[in-house]
């Protein structure tokens, strides 16, 4: 009875074995990771960095009185601003710093009138307030515009680079509202975790095999745990890159972005429009000397 018992259990894990090896896992969690690693690299790569935008203000806000300089400060504050609008909506990080709208006035980014703005126009339309900043910047611009005449050529650049802008803060937007289909990861995970069962019984040390020389008596199947730790950290990746703003260690640190978005944006504003280098004709002299 005990030998007819091991000689069925020894038939069922040739089975096993034996099927395991129509399930196309490799291929599965290929395209999967596949396709969540090329997503969560487009969401980086959508990531609004202000340098372009303020490099082009710096351009035609050109004076250095107080009047262009507090424009000048507006419109990067602003710039910043929609970037913070967007993001606590999608990221937790971002969202347990600054938990209500009314955070980012105690952190400079927004005035209380500006806020009352904000209010209401998030009565009567809750799906653009984050663009309402990027508008005050476009009034600005027209008020510069008609104050001081700067070439057309910067201007139309300058709309260029704000709809870019714009655009980037879109997509982020679109990113967290349509995500991977969930059946998607169903079906990954299924195949994974049914190939490892099967596995459990298929990849078995069989007596008969031991016996007949064909195979090693170990207790342990080495090669089936390697593999299970490559195939399943390998399904993880995946899961874990799903969500790239979330509260993981390793996900994209905006609350980083952010202030260095914030700091760049005022050095551009202020430090590199006011800090211009004289040319001397001594300096030519030396890089003819060193360049012969």
């Amino acid at each position: 009875m005990k030998f007819a018992f091991r000689r069925k259990f020894e038939a069922l894990c040739r089975m096993f074995n034996e099927y395991t090896r129509l399930i196309p896992l490799t291929f599965l969690l290929g395209f999967y990771v596949s396709n969540v690693v090329s997503r969560w690299w487009r969401q980086f790569e959508s990531l609004a960095w202000p340098e372009d935008l303020l490099t082009m203000v710096s351009m035609i806000v050109r004076e250095n009185d107080e009047k262009s300089q507090k424009r000048r400060f507006a419109i990067a504050r602003y710039i910043n601003l929609s970037s913070a609008l967007v993001w606590r909506d999608i990221s937790k990080k971002i969202r347990l710093r600054f938990p209500t709208v009314l955070s980012l006035v105690e952190a400079g980014l927004l005035t209380e009138k500006e806020y009352e703005v904000l209010q209401e126009i998030e009565e009567d339309c809750e799906t653009v307030r984050w663009m309402a900043p990027l508008h005050w910047i476009q009034h600005l611009i027209v008020k510069e515009e008609k104050e001081n005449n700067p070439p057309a050529a910067f201007i139309n650049n300058f709309m260029t680079e704000l709809r870019t802008y714009r655009q980037s803060l879109r997509k982020l937007f679109c990113y967290d509202w349509v995500c991977v289909p969930l059946v998607y990861t169903q079906v990954t995970a299924l195949a994974t975790y049914s190939f490892f069962f099967f596995t459990l019984f298929g990849r078995q040390v069989l007596h008969s095999e031991v016996e007949a020389g064909r195979q090693i008596d170990s207790i342990i199947p080495l090669f089936a745990v390697i593999q299970f730790m490559f195939l399943v950290g390998w399904f993880k990746v995946g899961q874990d890159l799903m969500r790239p703003f979330g509260l993981d260690d390793d996900d994209i640190e905006l609350n980083y972005i952010l202030d260095r978005n914030f700091k760049t944006s005022f050095a551009v504003v202020n430090r590199l429009h006011t800090s211009d280098c004289k040319f001397q004709e001594s300096e030519l002299k030396k890089i003819a000397k060193g360049f012969p």
